[in-house]
């Protein structure tokens, strides 16, 4: 499989590459590009498949792909650097800068934590998520799912278009804008240039939306609907690849999303990094109904921190082992590819 798996690894990484060709071989993966660097060193950095369903463009080392909440993190880092030049308080209420916003008990910090109590929004359909300020008043409009800071549950479509408010009240500024200062091949919003090398998703099975509503909580389906968001017609589609949805329409290359983990330290000064990564909501996430620990954008399991995307696309760092990975698939399945690379790299560097 080596006339399909591109890129290099460094000396003793060797083992990433054959995972990442066995993904291939096996049938389990299409189109998909592995970055990893340890103590600062690019270790890893390789590509393979296809960018298209009919198979006619090859990944390339500048294809992008969309990673929904893995992108969660990025759009956090818009607002925390907003934070860090002192134009918005993590403890002012939201409303401070989203005048619209009636809840007057929720915090800056309650939104980057996952803690504002509205984790699903009453909407009319994907044409409404797709438009930011009819989104944006959705969210407004809905009643709290419990009194911001009392508890917390993963905001799996609101999150981004919360932050995106608080942002654009604060400084007249859009999470992508923000972004776009970073330097990275990390995007909301593309330009025609950018949005001609993404990749064109497909869903590991036909029914493969279906069953990401199905088999969970209440509140899950209710926060991560209609399941025609997740139609190949709709992220494939110009509105999704050019629009900011910031929860989840993040466009990137594992290069640039790795790079994003190794870059924390010059986007954020060291007291403000090192309380942006710290816990701020520990226990029973009410969203995953299951226990977690949420920072101000990552989520936190021991050294690691990071954050996961519907469909296999993940991202983090580990504080532990000095390394930070990112897997970029345009592949919907699970997210068994990725852990594939960690858990390869993670026993090299463990000996």
């Amino acid at each position: 499989m080596t006339d399909i798996v591109r890129g290099t690894v460094a000396p003793g990484f060797e083992p990433v590459r054959s995972a990442f060709e066995d993904l291939f071989s096996s049938g389990a993966e299409t189109g998909a590009s592995v970055a990893a660097h340890v103590d600062g060193a690019l270790v890893v950095d390789l590509w393979g498949g296809w960018a298209d369903a009919a198979r006619t463009r090859p990944w390339e080392p500048g294809t992008l792909s969309t990673v929904f909440s893995a992108g969660k993190p990025v759009a956090a880092m818009a607002v925390l650097r907003r934070v860090a030049d002192g134009r918005i308080d993590l403890d002012a209420p939201v409303a401070t800068y989203w005048k619209a916003f009636p809840h007057p008990s929720a915090t800056v910090r309650h939104a980057l934590s996952h803690q504002a109590g509205l984790p699903a929004a009453v909407v009319a359909g994907t044409a409404e998520i797709l438009d930011s300020a009819r989104f944006a008043a959705a969210i407004a409009a809905t009643p709290l799912e419990w009194e911001p800071g009392t508890a917390f549950g993963e905001h799996a479509l609101t999150y981004g278009t919360i932050l995106g408010e608080i942002l654009l009240g604060a400084t007249g500024e859009t999470v992508g804008e923000v972004v776009r200062t970073f330097g990275l091949d990390v995007h909301f919003g593309l330009s025609a240039a950018d949005a001609a090398r993404c990749a064109e998703v497909e869903h590991a099975t036909p029914d493969w939306p279906e069953r990401q509503l199905s088999g969970h909580g209440e509140l899950w389906s209710r926060a991560l609907g209609p399941v025609e968001l997740l139609a190949t017609g709709v992220v494939n589609g110009e509105r999704w690849r050019t629009g900011e949805l910031p929860a989840v329409n993040c466009h990137a290359t594992a290069r640039g999303l790795a790079a994003f983990y190794e870059a924390l330290p010059r986007l954020l000064p060291a007291p403000l990094l090192a309380e942006a990564l710290g816990p701020q909501a520990v226990g029973v996430d009410r969203l995953l109904e299951e226990d977690a620990t949420w920072t101000l954008g990552w989520r936190r399991d021991g050294s690691w921190f990071g954050m996961g995307g519907i469909g296999g696309s993940s991202a983090g760092h580990d504080e532990s082992l000095g390394y930070s990975l990112a897997y970029v698939t345009r592949r919907l399945g699970d997210h068994g590819r990725g852990d594939t690379m960690y858990d390869t790299l993670e026993a090299i560097l463990r000996g």
